[in-house]
């Protein structure tokens, strides 16, 4: 009788299984749940980008050891920083924002763009197989890693996007005996994320310096912090200038203006600035008014920089208002580039899903972009770019406020929030960005 249960248990899997069990993948319609693979795997593709290939993405073969990858006869070069570009659910790495990125950097100086292409894992309206493969995406992308550095190259900063934000996670849990200099996770996913380990999401153990940018809280991104540097644009959960009729999907709109606003970081002329808050429920209570301790967030920011911290935006491109602090004899003046003009379409929602998704996860167009061509050539101008003022400058006393409470916020330690404190002393500790355990946490005060 048991081997007649196997038998029709076996015919039931057979049409839902497009290969045969001893491949251990799972398929169920277009989804597909990466299961024993190993790397390299044919779904994760890697490109490069260079200045000597702006326009012709160069393909990248990363196997288990140096000679067997191509990584040196590429364009690749050691000696220029590393940019690895992660897409998120149903997308690809010709996500239009993503893209526009590798035109910032080379415009910007000598880089080496490489892009992580997982689509085959990720397509919609498969989210939850999408969310399992992040686990086998970032094992493959480890390699490559682990292939970058035995090249010579250890300056390396990975840049994700909504679920692709979670894939580095997985990039550091695997390599051994390096340490990854940066992650930027832009509006990191925040679905089947909210009770999810450390070992499966992004923080802080993840790199030397994590910096992350929340612009779609509490609805496709996370609230929570999670890295060293956490910005919350206009509050971190709505974003100007993504509601109106104009809008189908406002909170697709907000999720991805985290994009927009990193790529218009990497040459602002003026850079987005924010100010520090204990947490989101000072934030709330409207104990976390601007002040004159500002920190800069995007590509450029200092990788001292620690807290929580919230921005204003404008509602259309360009987005970044610089320093609310900024007088004739204050601040830092950036060189000035021409500032890129960032249009995201709008995203359709199928009618009949959108009493049951309402965040248009299951619309089939969801992140995936189509091409928008800037007004201007961003090639025009080729600049190199420096954050350190000229010798000849005025005095900039807002960045010796900067760098004191950088030092300040670094050896702050983070057990005495347990301990109850004077009121006056929490006041101060809210101007210099001294942070609660959690973000609803209320500390005790006398």
């Amino acid at each position: 009788m048991s081997h007649r249960l196997l038998a029709v248990a076996y015919l039931l899997l057979a049409p839902v299984t497009s290969k045969p069990f001893s491949n251990r993948d799972i398929t169920v319609g277009p989804c597909k749940w990466a299961i024993g693979r190993s790397c390299p795997d044919p779904d994760v593709k890697y490109y490069i980008y260079t200045r000597y290939n702006v326009m012709d993405r160069q393909s990248l073969h990363i196997g288990e050891t140096s000679e067997q990858s191509n990584l040196t006869d590429s364009y690749f070069n050691p000696q220029h920083p590393t940019k690895i570009l992660i897409h998120g659910y149903n997308s690809d790495m010709f996500l239009n924002p993503l893209q526009e990125m590798r035109n910032e950097y080379l415009a910007k100086s000598e880089h080496n763009i490489i892009y992580v292409d997982w689509s085959v894992l990720a397509p919609g309206p498969c989210y939850i197989s999408a969310v399992h493969n992040t686990r086998q995406a970032g094992a493959c992308a480890a390699q490559l890693v682990e292939r970058l550095v035995e090249a010579g190259n250890t300056d390396i900063h990975i840049i994700g996007f909504s679920l692709g934000a979670q894939v580095p996670n997985y990039i550091a849990r695997q390599l051994k005996s390096f340490k990854l200099p940066r992650i930027t996770g832009l509006d990191p996913a925040m679905p089947l994320f909210i009770t999810a380990g450390p070992d499966d999401k992004l923080d802080p153990s993840d790199a030397d310096f994590v910096d992350v940018i929340h612009t779609n809280a509490l609805v496709q991104g996370k609230l929570e912090r999670c890295g060293h540097a956490d910005f919350y644009m206009n509050g971190g959960i709505s974003q100007p200038g993504c509601t109106g009729p104009q809008w189908t999907n406002s909170f697709a709109c907000s999720h991805q203006r985290a994009m927009a606003y990193y790529l218009e970081s990497i040459r602002s002329s003026k850079g987005f600035w924010g100010w520090a808050c204990s947490g989101y429920i000072p934030y709330l209570l409207g104990m976390c008014p601007p002040t004159n301790y500002l920190l800069e967030a995007g590509d450029n920011i200092r990788h001292n920089t620690r807290g929580m911290f919230l921005i204003d935006t404008n509602d259309t491109s360009p987005y970044a208002l610089g320093k609310w602090t900024d007088l004739p004899t204050l601040g830092v003046k950036h060189p000035h580039t021409p500032a890129l003009t960032l249009k995201i379409p709008a995203q359709s929602v199928d009618p009949l899903l959108q009493h049951i998704d309402q965040f248009g996860k299951l619309a089939t167009n969801f992140n995936n972009l189509p091409s928008a061509p800037y007004a201007q050539d961003p090639y025009e101008n080729w600049t190199s770019y420096s954050p350190t003022p000229h010798k000849d400058s005025e005095s900039d006393d807002s960045v010796e406020e900067q760098e004191q409470y950088s030092t300040e916020s670094a050896d702050m330690d983070d057990r005495q929030l347990n301990k109850p404190i004077d009121w006056w002393i929490y006041r101060r500790n809210l101007t210099y960005g001294h942070i609660d355990n959690t973000i609803f946490s209320i500390p005790k005060v006398h």
